[in-house]
């Protein structure tokens, strides 16, 4: 067996074990108590991480107001999506009355966040208050000003499952820290380049968007790291840069920025389609260092919506940069 042919299947094995490992933390993670995302409760959340904290202690609304560019709408298909905040503020005034009317529903949860979305900053949970107050509804706050411990604290007790968040709390702190010490002393140094796979619903033709710089994935990932996002290395003058990401048409502009490690999120099927022809049609780009050395992994996404899971997908991202 050559000595590419085994790089090639230990990559391959390295994806398949990162992708079981985060499907088997994300559904075995309340390893007591009811099963998450199993309770209804009668009541609408607005807030990606209130929702995320509440299917963490077992339940989840009738209705829910996050952002469309998350990932929340596509993996809780149970509960009925109204739109982002901006849209239910701004666009769409009477969705969250008219759906707590329809419904009967008398409790919204909201969550209070200075820091909701760094890309829409209009887009924040708390705009709605004005227009609820006076729709005899029971407004109801979680504030993250205190962190993800306290905000856990005050689901559990909205949801009156304080002995379930108190177990949460244990395990998050305890998973963080786990993570933590995996993580490089030093600064790593390597350049990486983030694409996010999309695919058409009907006809299945596949797009890459960009992961610009300064965005969820260098706070959460890159910098704790030591990495620089050198995306802005493949912008075209025309692109646009839209809720954190631009199209990329042309991947020979991969050679522009040499990255050292290639991050797929998304759809990963469109990253791989697209960079094969693209791999045919300029054969250089097999001497981009990510490609070169087999450096590409497809790991989860990450917008601050899974607050929760958040150490495990920490985990996983530094497993594809950290050797």
């Amino acid at each position: 067996m050559t000595g590419i042919r085994k790089k090639n299947i230990t990559f391959k094995l390295t994806l398949a074990l990162l992708s079981i490992g985060f499907l088997a933390f994300f559904s075995g993670l309340a390893v007591s108590g009811p099963r998450p995302g199993r309770e209804k409760i009668k009541a609408i959340i607005i807030g990606d991480r209130l929702v995320d904290i509440a299917y963490n202690l077992g339940v989840v609304p009738d209705a829910m107001v996050v952002r469309c560019w998350g990932a929340l709408p596509e993996k809780l298909t149970t509960v009925q999506f109204l739109g982002c905040p901006k849209r239910v503020v701004k666009k769409e005034k009477e969705t969250v009355p008219n759906t707590a009317r329809e419904k009967g529903l008398k409790r919204i949860l909201i969550e209070k966040n200075e820091h909701f979305d760094i890309y829409l900053p209009e887009a924040n949970p708390m705009k709605i208050v004005p227009l609820l107050e006076s729709k005899r509804l029971q407004l109801e706050f979680v504030d993250f000003s205190e962190g993800i411990e306290s905000a856990i604290r005050q689901t559990g007790k909205l949801l009156k499952r304080d002995k379930r968040a108190e177990e949460l709390i244990t395990a998050y702190k305890a998973a963080l820290q786990k993570t933590k010490r995996r993580m490089p002393q030093e600064k790593l140094g390597k350049k990486v380049l983030i694409l996010k796979g999309i695919l058409v619903k009907k006809t299945g033709k596949p797009f890459i968007h960009v992961v610009a710089p300064n965005g969820y994935a260098d706070r959460f990932f890159l910098e704790p790291m030591g990495c620089t996002n050198v995306g802005h290395l493949v912008k075209s003058e025309v692109a646009k840069v839209q809720k954190g990401c631009f199209p990329l048409r042309n991947l020979e502009n991969i050679i522009n920025a040499q990255p050292d490690v290639i991050i797929i999120t998304g759809k990963s099927f469109a990253v791989e389609k697209m960079l094969q022809k693209a791999l045919l049609k300029k054969p250089s780009l097999r001497e981009v260092p990510a490609i070169k050395n087999y450096e590409i992994y497809s790991l989860p996404g990450y917008m601050d919506e899974w607050v929760v899971e958040y150490p495990y997908i920490l985990r996983l991202w530094v497993s594809a940069l950290y050797k």
